[in-house]
């Protein structure tokens, strides 16, 4: 059997919590068949490490992005960075970037995310970049706004999508495409299952949303992350993305897969797209091999984008 290929589609392995461990991360999951990191900034804070990285290490890609949790901390001149970032790296996307009515999102207004949003597609649209969007209870206000602003020829992310199963077909006519995390491992068989019924197989994508999004697996088939404190649960009141003040150790030695109590676990590894593959090739009824080779097709396609690392 051929070796599975994987395109990791969004990650942040700038995050502070992992950071100085990524190049062990990376060397991993790449022993474990992942080409490409599409690595996702989400603040201004943490844009010139992601640039760093991208420069550092050739499979990952860089993402620029203001994510809707960071808008109060944004800088007058923050769009006015942002082009400047995606002038000056021609080989970066846009994100992480979005809505996010839930309970953290909820308290940032509504009106401003949507304007901050609305510039940043602007953005990603006169660069030609494909943008990576997050989403939480959101989907409405989100449609309305792809239908005000019109098609995205170089493609959207709809990153760690967990529906609903009839906006599908809506995000894909303004050019969606869909990633799964380990965020669908936690849904109702017959939820997830509608949800990729909907899914054109020209748009499933690959992700793992390291250090976030832990599959709820058997841990035997989990990377852990060496020296991982397991001292919050996944509660987003808990996670900083990209520049957050919760760091693990990365100490002690520890070489691929380990049997590894999953109660001990709470940081996600970048080699645990192989354990999302498993879980929707299963839920589509495919094999790994046919899922592995359609997401990573789809993946080249949305970043080989004119100046990407990426070649079609």
């Amino acid at each position: 059997m051929a070796r599975l290929a994987f395109f990791d589609v969004h990650c942040h392995l700038q995050d502070s919590r992992i950071a100085h461990c990524a190049p062990l991360l990376l060397k991993q999951a790449s022993e474990a068949g992942v080409r490409w990191f599409a690595v996702n900034g989400t603040s201004e804070e943490d844009w010139a490490d992601v640039k760093e990285m991208s420069q550092t290490h050739s499979n990952v890609i860089p993402n620029f992005g203001l994510h809707p949790w960071w808008i109060p901390g944004r800088s007058p001149k923050w769009s006015s960075v942002l082009r400047e970032m995606l002038e000056a790296n021609p080989t970066a996307a846009v994100g992480e970037i979005g809505l996010d009515l839930g309970k953290r999102g909820r308290e940032i207004d509504e009106a401003l995310q949507l304007e901050i949003l609305k510039e940043q597609l602007t953005i990603a649209r006169e660069f030609n970049r494909p943008a990576s969007i997050h989403n939480v209870r959101a989907i409405d206000p989100l449609q309305k706004l792809l239908a005000e602003m019109g098609n995205f020829p170089a493609g959207l992310i709809m990153h760690s999508f967990v529906g609903p199963a009839d906006a599908v077909r809506g995000l894909a006519k303004h050019g969606a495409y869909f990633s799964f995390s380990g965020f669908i491992t936690p849904l109702k068989e017959t939820k997830a299952r509608a949800i990729l019924e909907q899914v054109p197989q020209d748009r499933i994508l690959l992700e793992t949303d390291t250090p976030d999004a832990l599959p709820k697996v058997e841990s035997k088939l989990l990377f852990p992350v060496p020296g991982d404190p397991a001292s919050h649960s996944g509660d987003e009141s808990v996670t900083k993305t990209g520049g957050g003040d919760h760091k693990s150790c990365c100490s002690g030695k520890i070489d691929g897969r380990t049997k590894v109590n999953e109660s001990e676990m709470s940081l996600n590894h970048p080699g645990n797209i192989t354990a999302v593959l498993k879980h929707v090739s299963s839920l589509m009824g495919i094999s790994e091999e046919e899922l592995s080779s359609l997401a990573l097709e789809n993946a080249r396609r949305i970043f080989s984008f004119p100046g990407s690392k990426i070649s079609c």
